[in-house]
Formats: structure tokens, C-alpha cells, sequence
């Protein structure tokens, strides 16, 4: 038994001599902490959540675009008041265009116009019988000349029309002399007719009884058939002439309406006349204030290409654009085709300046107004949508250190579409493989 003992006893102290050199691991706490750390993770990547953005680049621009500045006529340039880059209000003079054939076509269709008013209030007191004419004021005192022109015109017509009225008047009222004159004779005639038929009856009476020649009788028969003859012609006389002064009549009425005819005829074209004259005049007027070219709004001169004083612009060609200012900005960015099904208008985005630092500065919070609904082909032949982002505001930091923006600067759109949690956005890639992995066809 003692041996067995004292071999116990080696082997103990052998134990604790090793037990001495290698003492019992420390990593347990560090595996506890590990696992609390890790539960925690998993704990946190559950409620942790994150924005989910299509990114999409673009550019700055005005709400209202570009106005690009033009002219109708074209014209030679007289005076150029802006340069490149110039900041312009609304309706500052921007180029002075000289067109002198336009104010002389003007103020030869104002002389025109005058005359045409001045001849148709001729014509209105010519229809209207009025003994003179009510010239207007205004063209009277421009055009004195064609006013006593027009004057002399209405004397002159008014005195021929006076002296052709007083003939066929003269020739209607013959005629009415002669209806009375052969009436007079018809009743002359008859009353002689009457008393010769008398006569006539008592010298049939003497002849039977002897008492008188046969020769006076025959007179008396004669003479009573000579005024039968003579009333009968009277009596057809009559018609004719009271036809003629009929007719005599009716040609003053006759003249009289071919003249008003006349006269309204001459009315209507002189209208018709001032009609045109006034539309030709009113294009000659605004052409002419067309000459100075003007900012339609507040902006900035951008693309000036009238530079030479004396230089040519063709109707219709662009000399300048003006970028507006003091209206929001929107951003129009380019969509690539796999994130349109997550973009729809109303959506907030966050907009990022590449000419300003983002830590530094910050983005700019707006709204997807509006998403193309087709793609459109850009110059690498890269399809994208078109997107317009429209911000709160025109400029970054605060009131008091604005940081201007400008349209042109380029920009990174980040559009929220939506958010996920931490541990949805960690195993989407294995759910991805789980659902791609391991087919074959």
C-alpha cells in the first residue's frame, strides 16, 4: 500500500506543475461577449433600416427652359446692349434692329389710310344729301391736302348731279305741260264739239222746212266731224303723254338710285380699302417695335451670336438664349431602363451638385414631377428615360451664405423608392443564389 501511495502523490504534483504552466483558457468570456455581439447585430439588422434609391445623373435647368430669342423679319443690327453671360430683367433691350423701309411703308400706309377716311366720309355726306362734309379732325390735320381735295371732289360731283337733275327734272315737268295742255284741248274740243252738234241739230230742222241754204249746212256737218276727229285724236294723245311724263319721272327716280348705287359701291370698296389698310398698317406698326428686341424675363444671356454691328440676321434664326432666373429649378436626369419600374412621380429625391461639396454643403431636397413614358436614345446609343426632379428651392446652405445654382451645373439624383431592413439588404444575395443556383436546362 505505501507504494501506491507515494506514486499519488507524484502524479499530483505532477498535475500541478502543469497545472501551473498551462493554466485553464480565458477565450470562454470573449465567446460570450462575441455571442451577445452577434445576437445584438442580428437584433439591430431586423429594425435597422435603409433607403432604397435609383440613382440617376442629369443636369440643371430652369422651370421655365431656355427662352431662345428670335426675329420674325430679320433684319440689319443697328445696336447690341448685352454681352455673354450678362444677367438682363424682363423687358431690357437686348438689340436694336434697323429697318428703315419698314417706317417708310408705314408712314406711306398712314397717308393712305388718312385718304381712304377722308374719302369715305366724303362719300357718307354724298349719300346722305348732307350740303357739307364732316371731315374727322385727326386726318384732316395730317392730311390738309387731300381734305380740300376731297372737298373740291364733293363740290364738283355735288354740282353735276344738281345740273343732271335740274334737265331731267326740266323734261318731266314739259311733259306734265303737255298731259295739261291736250287736256285743256280736249275739253276745249268737246265744249265746241257740244255747242257745233247743237247747230248742226237746228239747221236739220230749218233744212226741212226750207229756211235755210244747204251749203251752211254742209258747213255745220263738216265742222261737227273736223272736232269729232280732233277730240278723238286728243283723246289718244293723252295716254302717250301722260307715259312720257311718266317715263320723264321715272328716270329721275332712275338716276337717283344708280347714283346712290354709285356712291354706296365707292363706300363699300373705300371700307374695304381702310379694312386692309389698317390690318397692313398694324403689321407695319408692330414690325417697326419689333426693331428693339427685348428680354422676355429675368435671365441671363447664354449662346450670343449677333456680335457685329452692321451684321445680317435671317428671319427666324436664333441670336441669343436666355436662361431664367428666380423660378425653381428642376433637374433633368437620366433613368436607366432597370430602375423604371421603381420610379413614379411624387417620389422624393435627393439632389447632389458635383460643383459643391455634398458633406460639405449638402443636396437638395425635391419631387419626381414627371417620368417619360418611353426611352429615349442618347448619343452612345444607351437607352435611358428621361426625369424631371423639381426642388424646393434654387440654391444650397442657408439664407445668409446662398450658394447660387445655376442652370448647366451636373447633378446625381438619388430617387427613394422605397427602404429595407439591414438583414434583407445582407441576404438578398444568398436568396438570389438560392433562386438562380443549380438549374440546368
Amino acid at each position: 500500500m505505501p507504494p501506491l501511495r507515494q506514486e499519488g502523490t507524484v502524479a499530483d504534483g505532477r498535475l500541478s506543475s502543469l497545472a501551473d504552466h498551462y493554466p485553464l483558457p480565458t477565450w470562454r468570456p470573449l465567446a460570450r461577449l462575441a455571442m451577445a455581439a452577434v445576437a445584438l447585430f442580428i437584433v439591430w439588422a431586423n429594425v435597422a433600416h435603409l433607403d432604397e434609391v435609383a440613382i440617376a445623373e442629369g443636369e440643371v435647368v430652369p422651370e421655365g427652359k431656355v427662352k431662345v430669342i428670335q426675329h420674325l423679319e430679320g433684319g440689319v443690327i443697328r445696336d447690341i446692349y448685352v454681352t455673354e453671360g450678362q444677367e438682363v430683367k424682363e423687358g431690357a433691350p437686348l438689340l436694336q434692329l434697323d429697318l428703315s423701309a419698314v417706317s417708310m411703308n408705314r408712314e406711306e400706309l398712314q397717308v393712305r389710310l388718312d385718304g381712304l377716311t377722308l374719302q369715305a366720309a366724303r362719300l357718307r355726306a354724298e349719300l346722305s344729301g348732307a350740303a357739307q362734309v364732316a371731315f374727322p379732325e385727326a386726318e384732316s390735320a395730317r392730311q390738309p391736302t387731300l381734305m380740300r381735295a376731297e372737298q373740291r371732289n364733293f363740290d364738283a360731283r355735288r354740282q353735276a348731279n344738281r345740273s343732271n337733275m335740274a334737265v331731267l327734272q326740266d323734261q318731266a315737268r314739259q311733259k306734265s305741260l303737255e298731259v295739261q295742255e291736250l287736256e285743256t284741248k280736249q275739253r276745249a274740243v268737246a265744249a265746241s264739239l257740244r255747242l257745233s252738234r247743237q247747230r248742226l241739230a237746228m239747221s236739220t230742222e230749218l233744212m226741212k222746212s226750207g229756211l235755210t241754204a244747204k251749203m251752211e249746212h254742209v258747213q255745220l256737218e263738216s265742222q261737227v266731224e273736223d272736232m269729232e276727229g280732233q277730240l278723238e285724236t286728243l283723246r289718244a294723245g293723252i295716254p302717250r303723254a301722260q307715259a312720257a311724263a311718266a317715263e320723264a319721272k321715272s328716270r329721275i327716280e332712275l338716276e337717283q338710285a344708280n347714283l346712290a348705287r354709285t356712291t354706296q359701291g365707292e363706300l363699300a370698296e373705300a371700307e374695304l380699302n381702310i379694312a386692309r389698310t389698317k390690318e397692313l398698317l398694324s403689321q407695319a406698326s408692330d414690325q417697326q417695335q419689333r426693331t428693339q428686341i427685348t428680354s422676355p424675363t429675368d435671365g441671363i444671356v447664354k449662346n450670343l451670336k449677333a456680335n457685329t454691328i452692321g451684321g445680317v440676321i435671317r428671319p427666324g434664326d436664333p441670336i441669343m438664349e436666355i436662361v431664367p432666373l428666380h423660378e425653381r429649378l428642376q433637374i433633368e436626369a437620366k433613368l436607366s431602363p432597370m430602375d423604371r419600374g421603381y420610379v413614379q412621380a411624387g417620389q422624393a429625391a435627393t439632389v447632389k451638385l458635383s460643383a459643391y461639396d455634398y458633406v460639405v454643403y449638402g443636396g437638395l431636397e425635391g419631387v419626381v414631377s414627371q417620368v417619360a413614358p418611353d426611352t429615349t436614345i442618347g448619343p452612345e446609343n444607351q437607352p435611358f428615360y428621361r426625369v424631371l426632379v423639381t426642388t424646393e428651392k434654387a440654391y444650397l446652405g442657408v439664407e445668409s451664405d446662398k450658394r447660387t445654382i445655376t442652370p448647366g451645373m451636373v447633378a446625381s439624383v438619388e430617387i427613394h423608392t422605397g427602404d429595407r431592413t439591414v438583414m434583407q439588404y445582407l441576404i438578398k444575395p444568398v436568396m438570389k443564389l438560392k433562386h438562380e443556383a443549380f438549374r440546368e436546362r
